[in-house]
C-alpha cells in the first residue's frame, strides 16, 4: 500500500519531538544503510547511493526545521524514482489515531476530482455527501479550493515535469487533500458547470460509516465495502483497501449477488493494503489455481496465487480503476486481466506497485521501504506503467450529460450486452 501518499495528508497537523543535528544525522545515515541493505536490487538500479549520500548529507546538516529535515529525506529517496518510499514522522499515527478516536477518520466532502484534457474535473459525487446535497454535478471543473486558485496548483505540479500517468495522479492526490478535513471542516469551493456558469459552494466534511482497520505498524485506515444490484440485475462491490476487514464481509456480499448477470468490482479510489490478499479476494472469481505475478525480492522470489474458493462467482466480472487504484489493487486487476476472467475498465492506474514494509525508526517515526520487485504472469512490470483498461473511458461533456458516472454506466452496458447474448446463444 501506498501509505506515505496518504499519511502525507496529515503531516502539516502533526506533532513531533523536535530533533537535534546529531539526532538527524542518525535518522538519515539509518534511512541511507535500508535502503542500501533491503532494496531488492543491489545496484539500486544503476543510482550511485553512496553519491546520494554525499550530496543529502549537508542538506540534512543545514535543515532549518524538521519538516525541512524529513522533505530532505523524502527528496534523496526520490533519487530511486519508485513508488512505495517514504518517511513518516511519528506524529502523523498520532493524527491519525486521535482522528480515529474523535470520529473524523475519513471525513471529505464528496468530491472525487481528476484530471481531464489538463483541467480538475469533478468526475464522481458521492451519493449522501455535502458535495451531493448542494448540487455540485459531476464534469464540473474545479476553480479553487478556499485560498487555493486551480491555475497555482496545476502550475507548481507541472514544473516537475512527470510523466502524464503520474501527473494525473498527483492531482487527484492534491485535490483529495484540498477537499478533506476533520469532521465538520468547511471548504469554499468554486467550480464552472457544464454550460459554463460558475457557482461558490461551502462544502462540509462529513464521515463515512466505515470500519476502522489497523494492521501491524499501519495505522487506523478507514475502510469502506459496499454492494447492491444494479439495473439489468448486473451485481456491485466497491472497497477502498485490501484489508481482513474487507475479507470478513465479502464472500458474504458475493454469496447474496450470486443469481445476478454480471458482477462489477470497484477498484477506484482503492489505496491498495496487503499484497497477498489480491489473491485472497480473486480465488472468488477463479475455478483453478491463478497466478497474479512474482514478488522479487534480494533473495528468492514468492508468489501470489488466487487459490479457487468453495464458493465462486461465476457470471462475467468487470473490475473498474483509475489514477487512485493503487498497488494491491493494480495486482489484483491486471493479474486477472491477463487470465482472461475480467475486463478492465477506466482509467490507466499510476504503476505504484512495488512491496514495501515499514520499519521503525531511531527517534520516532516509519521508513516505508520498498522490499521487491514486482512483475505478473506475462512479464509486465506494474510499476511506473499502470494497469491500461480494456476499455478506457473518455470523460467528455457529452458523457457527463448522459451519466453522473460514465465508467459505472461503460461497465453497465458491457455487462448487459454479454448477458443479453448470453441469453441469446442459449
Amino acid at each position: 500500500m501506498v501509505w506515505g501518499f496518504l499519511l502525507s495528508l496529515l503531516t502539516s497537523c502533526a506533532q513531533t519531538a523536535r530533533l537535534d543535528e546529531q539526532q538527524r544525522l542518525e535518522v538519515f545515515q539509518f534511512v541511507w544503510n535500508e535502503v542500501k541493505e533491503a532494496h531488492y536490487d543491489p545496484k539500486l538500479g544503476g543510482v550511485d547511493w553512496e553519491a546520494v549520500r554525499v550530496q543529502y548529507e549537508p542538506k540534512v546538516r543545514s535543515a532549518s526545521s524538521d519538516a525541512e529535515f524529513y522533505r530532505t529525506l523524502e527528496a534523496m529517496l526520490g533519487e530511486l524514482k519508485q513508488s512505495h518510499f517514504a518517511i513518516i514522522p511519528s506524529g502523523v499515527y498520532s493524527a491519525q489515531e486521535r482522528a480515529s478516536r474523535s470520529g473524523s477518520l475519513g471525513s471529505d466532502t464528496g468530491l472525487v476530482v481528476q484530471l481531464v484534457d489538463g483541467r480538475p474535473l469533478v468526475v464522481r459525487v458521492r451519493a449522501g455527501s455535502s458535495a451531493a446535497q448542494q448540487g455540485v454535478p459531476p464534469g464540473a471543473e474545479i476553480l479553487a479550493v478556499d485560498d487555493t486558485l486551480t491555475e497555482q496548483l496545476l502550475n507548481a505540479i507541472r514544473e516537475r515535469k512527470l510523466p502524464p500517468v503520474e501527473e494525473r495522479f498527483e492531482v487527484a492526490l492534491s485535490f483529495f487533500s484540498l477537499l478533506s478535513g476533520s469532521k465538520g471542516t468547511k471548504r469554499t469551493v468554486r467550480y464552472r458547470d457544464l454550460e459554463g456558469n460558475e457557482h461558490t459552494v461551502v462544502l462540509e466534511c462529513r464521515v463515512r460509516p466505515a470500519k476502522v482497520a489497523q494492521f501491524g505498524w499501519l495505522p487506523p485506515i478507514p475502510v469502506y465495502v459496499e454492494s447492491r444490484r444494479l439495473p439489468g440485475n448486473i451485481g456491485y462491490i466497491h472497497f477502498n483497501a485490501f484489508m481482513p476487514e474487507v475479507m470478513q464481509e465479502l464472500p458474504q456480499r458475493l454469496r447474496e449477488l450470486n443469481d445476478t448477470a454480471g458482477l462489477i468490482i470497484d477498484l477506484r479510489g482503492n489505496i491498495g493494503g496487503i499484497g497477498l490478499m489480491a489473491g485472497g479476494v480473486g480465488g472468488y472469481l477463479v475455478s483453478k489455481e491463478t497466478p497474479l505475478g512474482t514478488m522479487r525480492l534480494r533473495q528468492g522470489t514468492f508468489g501470489i496465487m488466487a487459490n479457487p474458493q468453495p464458493y465462486r462467482y461465476r457470471r462475467p466480472v468487470v473490475i473498474l480503476v483509475d489514477e487512485f487504484s493503487l498497488s494491491t489493487a493494480e495486482i489484483m486487476a491486471q493479474g486477472l486481466k491477463e487470465a482472461g476472467r475480467v475486463q478492465v475498465v477506466g482509467r490507466p492506474t499510476p504503476g505504484k506497485a512495488l512491496p514495501s514494509r515499514l520499519t521503525q525508526l531511531p527517534h520516532g517515526g516509519y521508513l516505508q521501504l520498498v522490499m521487491a520487485d514486482f512483475e505478473t504472469p506475462k512479464k509486465y512490470r506494474i510499476e511506473g506503467a499502470g494497469v491500461i483498461p480494456d476499455v478506457e473511458v473518455v470523460f467528455t461533456p457529452e458523457a457527463f450529460r448522459a451519466s453522473a458516472d460514465p465508467v459505472l454506466q461503460k461497465a453497465l452496458e458491457l455487462l448487459t450486452r454479454n448477458s443479453a447474448q448470453q441469453v441469446h446463444s442459449n
